[in-house]
């Protein structure tokens, strides 16, 4: 008897976990390589750090690179780097983020793209009651508001394209988002992508 009472706890304990080990395997995410070459790549914060090696990387696997920055010097010396070790061209768009009429017009001009890589970002670390509001403001807009506009600029010819690839749209993120304004930023771009997912046709 007291076999069979110890063979059903341990059925009942067994029988969930490998539930779970079957449901994990089967659900676990994995990861989407979609092939960049000879598709165009359009990076913000191009032209210095993350955005930089991304450009790099891209030309190097032979996609077309478009990098967006402010500085017009940064710009034309990552192009000039990128061209120098790939020899790729990549087209550079001075542009700042904050102003969407700026951006649409870059975004159609560079257009069509296929992979939009939102980079772009500041962070001025501060103590929250020592931060100036004009400070927030800026990387709220540079942050939050250019990814937003970004998007809104470049969505409407992702989702009426028919006859080239899957289109994708990344967002960059820090671990600087622990921090209070920085947290709320990357917080609201986190939500849009979620949104985003329904938004693009692929």
């Amino acid at each position: 008897m007291a076999s069979m009472y110890f063979l059903f706890l341990l059925l009942i304990l067994i029988i969930p976990i490998l539930i779970l080990i079957i449901l994990t395997i089967i659900l676990k995410p994995r990861p989407t390589k979609i092939p960049i070459k000879g598709r165009h790549v359009f990076i913000t914060g191009g032209s210095s750090g993350i955005g930089y090696a991304l450009a790099h990387e891209a030309a190097s696997q032979g996609a077309r690179v478009s990098i967006l920055a402010r500085n017009v010097d940064k710009l034309e010396e990552a192009r000039n780097s990128i061209r120098l070790s790939t020899g790729i061209d990549v087209s550079v768009f001075s542009v700042d983020v904050r102003n969407f009429d700026d951006v649409k017009k870059a975004i159609n001009e560079a257009d069509p793209i296929d992979v939009l890589i939102c980079n772009q970002g500041v962070f001025i670390p501060e103590e929250f009651d020592k931060q100036e509001v004009d400070t927030i403001k800026f990387m709220m807009d540079v942050n939050l508001m250019g990814t937003f506009h970004l998007i809104k600029a470049v969505l409407p010819s992702m989702k009426s394209r028919k006859d080239r690839g899957p289109c994708s749209i990344a967002l960059m993120s820090s671990q600087a988002g622990q921090e209070l304004i920085y947290c709320d930023e990357r917080y609201c771009i986190v939500t849009m992508l979620a949104h985003l997912v329904h938004a693009l046709p692929y």
